[in-house]
């Protein structure tokens, strides 16, 4: 389950931001990091098709799963109630 945890980006990736109602395509860079806010259920299926929603910044950025897991490191905290900035 990926829901909760926080990565780092080896790579780009592009999502989807909705802003005051428009759909926008943004680019999370290289290296940035991320907390995963919904992901796959219990089971692993990946609900929405293979959507997550992150949060990246101060935005919240629907993405592809998959781009989380081929091109993200899970940041490992040893404090499980972390609350850093993702």
């Amino acid at each position: 389950m990926l829901s909760g945890k926080r990565f780092r980006f080896r790579r780009s990736v592009t999502g989807i931001q909705l802003v005051n109602g428009t759909c926008s395509v943004i680019t999370i860079p290289e290296e940035a990091t991320i907390k995963v806010l919904s992901g796959p259920d219990a089971n692993g299926k990946v609900k929405d098709k293979g959507i997550v929603y992150v949060s990246w910044e101060d935005h919240t950025v629907a993405v592809f799963a998959i781009d989380v897991e081929a091109r993200a490191t899970e940041i490992k905290s040893e404090n499980r109630n972390d609350t850093a900035n993702a």
